[in-house]
């Protein structure tokens, strides 16, 4: 199987989920906290998604119909019924939408990875499919590989970015050069441990001075 990965940006967007339980309840949170509007379809709700208090969840009790995924940007089907998740990832079919069942890969025309965060920094393994749990051990190798400061070095680079762009102490560097000044600073763990340590514009501004 051929799997091209993407990040998709769905804050806004219409999810439906179909389930209600503990799987489904960690998607739910995931694509609130991604931005997502959410709506849950099952007959029983866990308790986790019946404690959210969002405007962008909608929970619908009762069992899946026909017609539950209208105007779905996305869907989740996290049942353990085959027959569920294969009436749902049919309409899915008929609406050209993008569906993940949960541990039924038949039914899928996308997979999840396993993910983690630190701030803008999104690391995802996916092994198509073909065990989750040995995606999930590889996360977690790589999780602790990740030095603990990435999300400040994050933050800082991007700034520097703008400043580079816009700022009128840089306006005299072409692209190339403010590209190769940000190419440096990532390839040099020291540089990375000092902008990191940089917390507003004039900190990093001075220090992006002295590498010019």
């Amino acid at each position: 199987m051929n799997l091209y990965p993407i990040m998709a940006n769905i804050e806004g967007r219409l999810i439906v989920v179909i389930g209600g339980g503990e799987v489904a309840a960690r998607k739910v949170i995931d694509l609130l906290n991604a931005g997502a509007r959410v709506k849950v379809v099952s007959p029983e709700i866990n308790p986790h998604i019946a404690e959210i208090k969002s405007s962008n969840l909608e929970i619908v009790q009762r069992p899946y119909s026909y017609g539950d995924l209208q105007g779905a940007f996305l869907v989740f089907s996290a049942t353990s019924s085959r027959e569920v998740n294969a009436a749902v990832f049919k309409e899915a079919s008929q609406l050209n939408i993008f569906i993940n069942a949960v541990d039924d890969p038949e039914n899928c025309s996308f997979f999840v990875p396993s993910f983690f965060t630190k701030g803008d920094l999104l690391v995802a393994v996916s092994t198509g499919g073909a065990s989750p749990s040995y995606a999930a051990k590889i996360r977690r190798l790589l999780e602790r590989s990740i030095p603990e400061n990435a999300e400040a070095i994050l933050r800082s680079l991007r700034l520097s970015r703008d400043l580079l762009k816009s700022d009128p102490k840089f306006s005299h560097l072409d692209s190339p050069t403010r590209g190769r000044i940000l190419k440096n600073i990532v390839e040099k763990e020291e540089l990375l441990n000092e902008i990191a340590l940089c917390h507003n514009s004039e900190e990093l501004a001075e220090f992006l001075l002295k590498l010019i």
